[in-house]
C-alpha cells in the first residue's frame, strides 16, 4: 500500500514518516530540502518542489491510496491565503489522481463553524492565536476548504500539547470535546497513520489526547 506525505521534514512529518516506514508503507513524499530528511528507505520515494506546485503534488500523490498532510504553517507571510492555496491545490491533486482519503493535522485552537466553545476553549485558541498566529491561520484556512468537500474522505485531527515522548498506544479521540491537553508525538503519528484504514473520523476533526 503506497501513501503519500507532505510535511515530512517538520516536527509532526518527521514522526508520521518514520511511522509510515515502521508499518510497512510505501511512501512518496515532497519536500522543499531533501537534506532536512532524518530518517529515509529504499520504500520512500523523494520529490522535491512546493506545496503551491500544483505538477509536484499531482505527481507525489500518482499511485497513493491516501495522503497525510503534516505541513503547518510558517512565519513570515500571509498563511491564511498561503493555506487556501494549498489547500485547494492538494484537493485538485486528489481528485485528479484518485486518491480519496486525506488526513491532516490540525491544533486545538482551531474552532468549526457551530462548533460550542466554552471559555477555556476560547482561551487556548485567542493564546494560539497570538503566539502562533501563523499555525492558526494555516489551518484555518485549511479547514475552510475541507469542510466543504464531500468527494474526499478527510479527517483534520485537531492535537493541543505535543509531547516529544515515548508512544503510551492508549489515544482518546472526542470531536465534542477535548478529551486530554497533551499528546505523545508518536500516538499522534500512529493515530494519523491508522486514519487510512479507518472511516471512524471521516469529515471530521477529532480533538485527540494520550490517555
Amino acid at each position: 500500500m503506497k501513501i503519500a506525505i507532505l510535511g515530512a521534514t517538520g516536527f509532526v512529518g518527521r514522526a508520521v514518516l518514520q511511522q509510515a516506514m515502521d508499518e510497512g508503507y510505501e511512501v512518496n513524499i515532497l519536500v522543499r530540502n531533501p537534506a532536512k530528511l532524518t530518517t529515509t528507505s529504499d520504500k520512500v520515494n523523494i520529490i522535491q518542489g512546493s506545496l503551491e506546485d500544483a505538477e509536484k503534488v499531482a505527481e507525489t500523490l500518482a499511485g497513493c491510496c491516501a495522503v497525510v498532510n503534516a505541513a503547518g504553517g510558517v512565519k513570515g507571510s500571509d498563511q491564511y491565503e498561503a493555506f487556501l492555496n494549498i489547500t485547494k491545490i492538494l484537493v485538485d491533486a486528489t481528485k485528479l489522481t484518485g486518491v480519496k482519503k486525506l488526513i491532516s493535522i490540525n491544533g486545538s485552537g482551531t474552532i468549526l463553524p457551530n462548533e460550542y466553545v466554552g471559555f477555556k476553549r476560547r482561551f487556548l485558541s485567542s493564546i494560539v492565536g497570538i503566539f502562533l498566529k501563523h499555525m492558526k491561520d494555516a489551518k484555518k484556512a485549511e479547514l475552510q476548504i475541507l469542510l466543504n468537500e464531500k468527494d474526499i474522505d478527510w479527517v483534520s485531527v485537531r492535537a493541543n500539547l505535543i509531547l516529544k515522548k515515548p508512544a503510551t498506544g492508549q489515544v482518546i479521540a472526542d470531536d465534542q470535546k477535548m478529551p486530554g491537553g497533551k499528546i505523545t508525538l508518536p500516538d499522534l503519528a500512529k493515530f494519523m497513520l491508522d486514519q487510512v484504514q479507518s472511516d471512524e473520523w471521516v469529515h471530521k476533526a477529532p480533538f485527540v489526547a494520550t490517555a
